[in-house]
């Protein structure tokens, strides 16, 4: 009977131990979709799930900072630290730079890319000019503060800044460690290991958590997009357009929802084949894309049906919405491509600002009604309606 059921235990075992086993091909795999992973800071910071986070990430890092600024006082009380008049001038400066760059972050906005670069290597080398000031031990400890610019690396930086910042890590921590070694306080196998330490507490931990975090940035990611055109789908529009609303308000634009549906679309399918189907679904999204680019977010939220989310003056809304149609019809297509167009514009102000992220709601169903009223007149129409 156990014949009939399977291979052998021992071998079954043996199989399964072998699968447990990772090789390096497949180590050397992720960590080459990693480093080749787009790095996207908008989308880290407009993302739903980090949106909210992004005051408790400046008050860290602001007390980060602090650490820094209350470990160069420290030192230059110590027996260890900065003996030289200019040495301890050098780290006075460094000080100050440090509570300005803390108080930036406290009471300050949220810092741009360039701004989180700066940052970066503002830590690394303003930490390792003073580390050098220090007696070889001393700097040797004061080394593992790096890892507070590694984790400004990990989340807000692409690959790429965060080698450079391990392998400038790398270089000071050797030095300071050789320096150590060749001070005669310190015994050689202390000064070593506490150079190990050190380098793993700044190397891996920022390693490991960039890798992890860029996996769950790119799952993320495309749980909020069409697998076939790379636009939103429902929930990625759920997750972008609130921000879209609040500056639309904010800036006293209208907002405008736009429901798009390919017209005869199955007929398509039939006469020319799926393949064909999925070529002209991926032709509209392109040139939607590149319509609304700088205008709002476009999502493909059903087989042939798109939904778009702009905002604007009143009057540079109603021609942008007449330009869909326009702007997907091209009479060089091998396939015709013609669509409905069913629009609702909320104009602002209006009671239904009110409503929150439901006015998007609202909005969408009314475009939904209108888009098939003009596939209904006939298709290849667009129909409007002011809410």
């Amino acid at each position: 009977m156990t014949n009939d059921i399977g291979p052998p235990v021992g071998r079954r075992q043996g199989q399964s131990a072998s699968h447990r086993r990772p090789s390096t091909d497949t180590v050397w795999t992720a960590l080459q979709e990693w480093y080749e992973q787009p790095f996207d800071y908008e989308w880290i910071i407009k993302h739903r799930s980090t949106r909210g986070l992004h005051r408790s990430i400046q008050n860290v890092f602001g007390a980060a900072t602090l650490l820094f600024a209350a470990a160069s006082i420290l030192m230059l009380f110590s027996s260890r630290g900065p003996q030289s008049m200019l040495a301890q001038a050098w780290v006075g400066l460094v000080l100050t730079l440090q509570l300005a760059v803390a108080l930036r972050w406290f009471f300050g906005p949220l810092p741009t890319r360039r701004d989180f670069i700066a940052f970066a290597i503002f830590g690394d080398v303003g930490l390792a000019s003073v580390l050098v000031l220090y007696e070889p031990f001393g700097g040797l400890i004061g080394s593992g503060l790096f890892v507070v610019t590694g984790a400004l690396c990990t989340y807000f930086l692409s690959q790429r800044w965060l080698l450079a910042h391990l392998a400038w890590c790398a270089v000071i921590i050797s030095i300071t460690t050789v320096r150590a070694c060749l001070w005669s306080v310190e015994d050689n196998p202390t000064a070593i290991a506490g150079g190990l330490v050190v380098f793993a507490i700044n190397s891996a931990i920022p390693l490991l958590a960039h890798i992890a975090w860029t996996a769950i940035g790119r799952d993320a990611r495309r749980s909020l997009l069409d697998p076939l055109t790379g636009l939103l789908n429902r929930r990625g529009v759920d997750d972008a357009a609130p921000v879209l609303l609040s500056s639309s308000h904010a800036r006293g634009h209208s907002l405008v929802v736009v429901v798009v549906d390919i017209d005869r679309f199955k007929a398509v399918n039939d006469y020319f084949g799926h393949d064909a189907g999925d070529d002209v679904i991926v032709t509209v999204s392109q040139r939607l894309r590149e319509l609304f680019q700088r205008d709002g977010v476009v999502a493909r939220t059903g087989g042939e049906e798109f939904l778009i989310v702009f905002s604007g003056p009143i009057e540079h809304a109603h021609d942008l919405i007449y330009e869909v149609g326009r702007s997907l019809y091209r009479p060089d297509d091998p396939i015709p491509i013609t669509v409905s167009v069913g629009a609702a514009i909320v104009s602002n102000p209006s009671d239904l600002w009110s409503g929150g992220p439901s006015v998007i709601t609202r909005a969408t169903r009314a475009a939904d009604s209108m888009m098939y009223r003009a596939k209904y007149d006939g298709g290849n129409r667009t129909a409007t309606t002011q809410l």
